[in-house]
């Protein structure tokens, strides 16, 4: 059910509506007001302040500093140009979170965002994507039966004190896209049942394509029954040390090795909680056969 509406809707009736027709959800996710409150506030007025130092440098009220006084520069340049952007950023990502409202079933999502309703079934997601993964974000890898992950998610719980938040895109398989931001209540609890779900779905049938020999992308990074690639370099399974977070970036690192053997950013990745299932599996007691 997507539908779209011209005139103003009344979210209210719409989630009644929803309900009616689906039942009660097992649980919904609303726009944090406080939350959009303080991040609006603070870009405006880091843009402020940026344009009151534009000011203040323009009409000579401050005097510029002396050529060798490199650092008051790097400072200087920063707070003219770069607050800006990191204001008007601010803003936006709190802008956007307004009006929103998650319902989860256990078939999929209902998202209900100013006026526009969009169902994404779990059976039909097939990309998730990070942005602004929290720097302490946990990767849960709980083992299952067989010694593969049973389910691989990452902690959250961390965005809700991150200034730039964080913010999951989610792309339905007839290319449909959407962001849910950390501006939601719930936030962590969401993120956590999105990355299950689909890590049940995905992974199985990802797996047996690998044994298959099928190539699969996770974006920079492919993955085929012999190894994993990256760029133009490739790497034996049995090669493959392990693949870590460090600060934004992936690093995977080379037995024997303490040099990075290659990193991407993680917010390039598409699907990065299936993409460490896949090595921790096939690194693990039942490796794919080349």
């Amino acid at each position: 059910m997507d539908e779209e509406y011209e005139k103003p809707r009344d979210p209210d009736m719409d989630l009644a509506e929803i309900t009616s027709r689906l039942g009660e959800p097992d649980a919904t996710y609303r726009t944090n007001v406080s939350s959009v409150v303080w991040r609006f506030v603070l870009g405006v007025l880091i843009v402020i302040g940026a344009a009151a130092l534009h000011y203040l440098m323009w009409s000579n009220q401050i005097p510029w500093p002396r050529a060798h006084h490199w650092k008051l520069w790097v400072i200087l340049l920063f707070g003219m140009f770069v607050g800006p952007g990191v204001g008007l950023y601010l803003i936006t990502f709190a802008v956007r979170g307004l009006k929103l409202w998650v319902l989860t079933y256990p078939t999929g999502l209902f998202i209900w965002h100013r006026g526009k309703v969009i169902a994404f079934p779990w059976d039909d997601i097939r990309a998730i994507q990070f942005s602004g993964l929290p720097e302490k974000g946990i990767l849960n890898r709980p083992p299952g039966p067989d010694g593969r992950p049973a389910s691989v998610w990452y902690d959250l719980e961390k965005s809700r004190r991150r200034v730039f938040g964080t913010t999951i895109h989610l792309t339905r398989a007839d290319g449909e896209q959407v962001g849910l931001p950390s501006t939601l209540d719930g936030f962590p609890e969401l993120g956590r049942r999105v990355q299950e779900e689909t890590y049940r779905r995905l992974f199985p049938v990802h797996w047996a394509e690998l044994q298959d020999g099928q190539t699969l992308e996770f974006g920079p990074i492919t993955c085929d029954a012999g190894g994993i690639t990256v760029g133009k370099d490739r790497l034996p399974w049995d090669e493959v040390d392990v693949l870590e977070r460090a600060s934004d970036k992936l690093e995977i690192k080379k037995v024997g090795k303490k040099k990075v053997w290659a990193k991407c950013d993680l917010s390039d990745l598409v699907n990065p909680h299936v993409l460490m299932g896949m090595a921790a599996a096939a690194r693990g007691p039942t490796p794919p056969t080349s």
